[in-house]
């Protein structure tokens, strides 16, 4: 089994898997009539949106977007929605799955492009929100936990693909990392 550096954790998988479900609750309380067309910005998001879908009544259908402005630890600026434009989404309401709201560029240029496309509504839930990081405006619908301003990885969180296996959200620091591997880590 591979190990990884001793990053400090914010949220035990545990925790997650708790809050998660509580979403889950108050996204089916919220839509008990009419399920929204679940739409996961891959990839970070994969694992928070796997266990919604799990989580809402219904057996949901997973759409998937894959969107960016992310660049190492850095935003670009200059969203690129590169598959999942297409959706059939006149006439739903969908959800967006996200792992991380930062700057929130990417959610509102998702959110425009599938109301522009004839989405009735199109709300987000989010596992994490930087709100000190926000250059756009944006309403996270269902949230599960707001984060400081730090870099995060874990639960499908990535640095460059790597640590997106790891179960915990924690925070990457690269002291951390290159200590790690100057002791023989692997």
């Amino acid at each position: 089994m591979k190990s990884h550096p001793p990053f400090r954790v914010l949220f035990s998988h545990d925790l997650i898997l708790r809050r998660a479900q509580e979403l889950a609750r108050q996204i089916h309380a919220a839509t008990p009539d009419e399920p929204p067309m679940l739409v996961m910005v891959i990839e970070g998001a994969r694992p928070f949106a796997r266990l919604l879908q799990k989580f809402v009544p219904g057996n949901l259908p997973m759409h998937e977007v894959r969107a960016s402005s992310y660049a190492g630890m850095q935003s670009t600026g200059d969203v690129r929605i590169s598959a999942g434009a297409d959706l059939p989404v006149r006439g739903r309401h969908v959800l967006l799955l996200e792992d991380i709201v930062d700057t929130g560029r990417t959610i509102a240029a998702l959110q425009r492009h599938y109301l522009a496309a004839g989405a009735r509504t199109c709300r987000v839930a989010s596992l994490l929100s930087k709100p000190d990081r926000r250059v756009m405006p944006v309403a996270i619908d269902y949230l599960g936990f707001e984060i400081p301003d730090e870099f995060v990885i874990g639960f499908g969180m990535d640095l460059d693909g790597r640590y997106r296996e790891l179960a915990d959200v924690v925070v990457y620091e690269a002291a951390v990392e290159q200590a790690f591997a100057a002791a023989g880590g692997s």
